[in-house]
């Protein structure tokens, strides 16, 4: 849903070491979220072949994916400048 320009270092600063996780792509770094409403959410990463910097935001629930990310970040404490790149649908 959304690109953010968060480093592992800066992630893990805010929220303790990332998880591992594994799809059919191979592993990725994952910081996973449930949000006060519910919502649950999870930055992520590919370990050996992320084709950008910084890390993916994506959210499982029936929230509207522009409030889903205005919902994170306002959460997270991020700033909105973080935001790299949204594709919503």
């Amino acid at each position: 849903m959304a690109q953010l320009d968060i480093t592992t270092e800066y992630a893990e600063s805010l929220w303790g070491e990332h998880e591992l996780s594994t799809d059919d792509l191979g592993p990725w770094l994952t910081f996973a979220f449930t949000l006060e409403d519910g919502t649950l959410a999870a930055l992520v990463r590919e370990v050996h072949n992320a084709p950008n910097p910084g890390y993916i935001l994506t959210v499982i629930g029936p929230k509207e994916s522009r409030d889903a990310l205005t919902e994170f970040l306002t959460e997270s404490g991020l700033s909105p400048e973080r935001v790299l790149h949204e594709g919503f649908d």
